[in-house]
């Protein structure tokens, strides 16, 4: 989907990698079924996030692949971080009104845009520490595998 595609390089990786390992039919699987609810949801018109049915489905086959583990750490975080954007970008757009509005005209305008310039810059340079992009988008998860059940067996050990 665009909404997860232009969150970069490391939403991407989180969900091919992060929070379940999958696998080519995996990916297709989701990106089916992911297919079929927006297309089912435009014609409806219903809004809903692309990004957040992404990572449904590929939660979804993860957690019908036998052997597959979720990294249920990562799915409760994002689950968090989704509960909070609401909220937070409300509160955000009730301040920058309120400090536009005592500036008044062109002056609290601009000085609300400087503000978010700054920290959009500020969020870009944060995520520059630990970059991930084409070269690295594929490397291991930091935290080994997937961990899930402890009887299920990691499907590389089978072989």
């Amino acid at each position: 989907p665009p909404g997860t595609y232009l969150g970069g390089w490391r939403i991407i990786r989180t969900l091919g990698r992060g929070l379940v390992e999958i696998t080519p039919a995996n990916g297709m699987a989701a990106e089916s079924s992911s297919a079929a609810i927006i297309l089912t949801s435009s014609h409806f018109g219903l809004p809903l996030s692309t990004t957040h049915v992404a990572t449904g489905s590929i939660l979804g086959t993860g957690l019908a692949t036998k052997g597959a583990q979720v990294r249920w750490g990562i799915a409760g975080r994002m689950a968090v971080a989704w509960l909070i954007t609401l909220p937070a970008a409300g509160l955000m757009g009730a301040l920058c009104w309120l400090l536009g509005s005592l500036i008044g005209g062109l002056g609290g305008v601009a000085l609300d845009l400087s503000i978010l310039c700054a920290l959009a810059l500020y969020i870009y340079l944060r995520s520059r520490r630990r970059p991930v992009d084409a070269s690295n988008v594929t490397d291991e998860w930091e935290d080994g595998p997937a961990r899930g059940r402890s009887d299920v067996q990691d499907p590389r050990e089978r072989a």
